[in-house]
């Protein structure tokens, strides 16, 4: 399903996101698993043309996920944080159907045009795109353009998972090919036990299961996860210390998140390149969890990113 004919809302101001995270845990659900087939999307469209982007904002979010690229080129995932609140605003849509809590990100597709600089002005845009059914329930996306001025600059597709039993017969995904990763690039990570929170303070998701172990433990989990779009913010920053060319070009990343990653922890990024003469066409990289004698396990991401 594609969404058509949206309704527009011109945003004069962007509202506080812990604000807009409370009423999220208060919301309920208006979603009948007695007839799933009434489930639809809200048909809004959230547009503010207001943003300058803030300094001190950019460089604290720049130090929690190591991006050492010149100061004046923004982070691409920098720009997934800004529109977050615009994510937060759609979900809190009186016919918006799921509940909010127990969301899963599983899949995260950017699109960015050019760099983006420091200096300039943005707008924003945010709409649902596709539902669909899934073996394990329902899956929702939601887009997000950034344009400076008339110019589309940097656009994503942010896919989530509301599990539940439903009605209908759902032919399991097709697999995609595996790539072998032989000889790849390796970069070992260690993550800290408070790299929830330090996240959560610059991308303004504090969501309780990247916090603390109690909070995470309140929620089903063992212990806090660090959030998905940190992993794929941190991959990116790997990535542009091996190929910085490829992001002064328009390129295109796609993430699918896998296992949770538990803090504290240590994994492995693995880059496998591919390249044209000497130029790198396409790259694919995965996050695995490092066992006691250095054994990899537990896949938590998997990507590629591409020039375009």
């Amino acid at each position: 399903m594609t969404l058509s004919h949206l309704d527009i809302t011109k945003l004069s101001s962007i509202p506080n996101i812990k604000t807009l995270l409370l009423k999220a845990a208060l919301k309920r659900s208006s979603y009948d698993s007695q007839k799933p087939s009434d489930v639809s999307l809200p048909k809004d469209k959230l547009y503010y043309d207001g943003y300058v982007l803030d300094e001190r904002s950019y460089r604290l979010y720049h130090q929690v996920v190591d991006w050492q690229l010149e100061s004046e080129i923004i982070h691409p995932c920098y720009l997934h944080s800004l529109a977050f609140p615009l994510h937060i605003m759609l979900l809190l849509l009186p016919d918006f159907p799921f509940p909010l809590l127990g969301l899963v990100h599983v899949n995260n597709r950017i699109r960015q045009l050019r760099p983006i600089k420091n200096a300039e002005k943005l707008a924003v845009s945010s709409c649902f795109e596709q539902l669909e059914l899934h073996p394990k329930g329902w899956l929702f996306s939601i887009k997000v353009e950034f344009y400076s001025g008339s110019e589309l600059v940097w656009e994503s597709i942010s896919t989530n998972l509301f599990r539940t039993n439903h009605s209908h017969e759902v032919d399991p995904s097709a697999k995609h090919s595996r790539v072998p990763f032989i000889s790849p690039i390796n970069s070992p990570w260690k993550l800290s036990s408070n790299l929830g929170r330090r996240y959560a303070k610059v991308s303004g998701d504090f969501n309780p299961i990247h916090l603390t172990k109690l909070s995470a433990k309140l929620f089903g989990f063992k212990q806090h996860i660090i959030h998905g779009m940190w992993t794929k913010s941190y991959c990116i920053s790997t990535l542009q210390k091996i190929t910085p060319s490829l992001f002064m070009q328009p390129f295109e990343i796609n993430t699918t998140f896998k296992q949770p990653l538990y803090l504290p922890n240590q994994v492995n990024m693995a880059v496998q390149t591919f390249e044209s003469g000497s130029v790198y066409e396409e790259q694919y990289f995965k996050v695995v969890g490092i066992g006691a004698n250095n054994e990899q396990h537990s896949l938590h991401l998997l990507g590629n990113i591409r020039a375009t």
